[in-house]
């Protein structure tokens, strides 16, 4: 592959997956576990490794981001801004986009099977489990809901813990390892016998996977999944779960395939959901880095920064923008400021929809800050104060309801 080539990057908490592709080639994809530490460095190797295989100039680059990070909680905004500040600051890479990842499935999905009408794309990673309700219309999908379980709710680690603890015998060194080996050797029969046990329950004695001397049955597999299928429910209900045209599946765990007969019932669907796997967000952000598939997320509110300066000696009230695709707010070429008061500062004023939100924000020290916004599909976004002359991150969700009209 030579010439330029499109990028894409899917930053998982269990895995972390480089996409990269040009026109008339087969994508490149390249999968690391997710390091705890060093991720600039890990980073650099990941992309460096890929184009050892695709090699060409980059034309521009997708980053999928967990949705798990959209939910506006401090850890999930925390993880975000993290990562923004590695690919942005420090490994300076350029014309970078960003993506929730139920977007990047929907363009893979579209990819995969074309067609119109809704679309419900079920993500299920290794902590989260997570559902939105798209529409598919020509090349374009639009995101309309999003819905997250909390962390540790449902997904591929809570179905281990949970066979792990009814099985006493089989706690024997790193159970997680040696249970995902097994299920990737004798996947052909679990998706056979799990789907008739679900729905006959005089399969669930029936063996299923084989650790050492000990069979785990169906039986035992089922009740270990009722967490998940309860987290499942829960977030299918809240994106408004109907009998979609399409319904597709990805993540670690979403080629279980209890996750397809779960939602087979659970939506009455007429045929088998479409299993894409784990590698199906960062396939799909690659699409949408080439320009292929165009994805639009949910309707946010318009969010704006009201600034207030002297000029002709008149009071003039500017709104400026917080658009949460940029880094920071911009206004005629140079960055917004804002100035903290070394005496206790009052709220913070943004308007909402035209609405007027006092945001109470924790003490911060004093001097300029730049301001910016990160998408939520929890609240109408995240604020991000930078002290101008560099320091620590200020977060703050924008959960307050507007009361007064502007």
């Amino acid at each position: 592959m030579t010439g330029r080539v499109a990028v894409a990057l899917d930053a998982g908490s269990a895995s972390t997956r480089l996409a990269l592709g040009g026109p008339g080639a087969p994508p490149v994809v390249e999968s690391r576990p997710t390091p705890s530490g060093g991720y600039a460095v890990f980073l650099s190797k990941l992309l460096e490794a890929g184009r050892a295989r695709a090699p060409g100039a980059i034309a521009g680059m997708t980053v999928t981001v967990p949705d798990a990070w959209l939910d506006g909680t401090p850890e999930g905004i925390r993880a975000y801004e993290r990562l923004r500040r590695t690919v942005l600051d420090e490994l300076g890479w350029p014309r970078v986009s960003w993506a929730g990842q139920a977007g990047c499935v929907a363009a893979e999905a579209m990819r995969t099977r074309p067609g119109e009408g809704p679309l419900l794309v079920c993500d299920l990673g290794a902590r989260t489990v997570s559902a939105a309700l798209c529409t598919m219309s020509g090349g374009t999908a639009m995101l309309e809901a999003v819905a997250v379980t909390e962390r540790g709710r449902g997904g591929g680690l809570a179905f281990d813990t949970a066979v792990e603890a009814a099985v006493p015998a089989a706690r024997t060194g790193d159970f997680a390892a040696m249970f995902a080996g097994v299920r990737a050797r004798q996947g052909r029969r679990a998706a056979v016998v799990l789907p008739r046990a679900w729905t006959h329950p005089r399969y669930r004695d029936t063996p299923v996977y084989r650790i050492g001397e000990m069979d785990l049955t169906a039986g035992t597999l089922i009740d270990a999944f009722a967490g998940t299928a309860a987290a499942l429910k829960d977030v299918v209900e809240r994106v408004g779960g109907t009998a979609p045209a399409t319904v597709a599946i990805a993540g670690r765990f979403g080629v279980f395939p209890l996750v397809g007969r779960f939602l087979t019932d659970l939506l009455d669907l007429t045929g088998p959901p479409l299993v894409l796997g784990p590698s199906a967000a960062v396939r799909g952000a690659l699409r949408i880095a080439a320009g292929e598939i165009e994805v639009s997320p949910p309707e946010r509110p318009s969010v704006a920064l009201p600034l207030h300066r002297v000029r002709h000696g008149l009071l003039e009230v500017r709104d400026v923008p917080l658009d949460p695709s940029a880094d920071f707010a911009v206004q005629d070429g140079l960055p917004v400021l804002i100035e903290v008061p070394a005496e206790s500062p009052g709220p913070f004023h943004v308007q909402v929809d035209g609405r007027d939100v006092a945001v109470r924000l924790p003490a911060l020290p004093p001097g300029p800050y730049r301001v910016g916004l990160r998408p939520s599909h929890a609240c109408a976004g995240v604020l991000v104060l930078a002290p101008a002359g560099g320091g620590e991150l200020r977060l703050h969700p924008l959960a307050e309801t507007p009361t007064e009209p502007r």
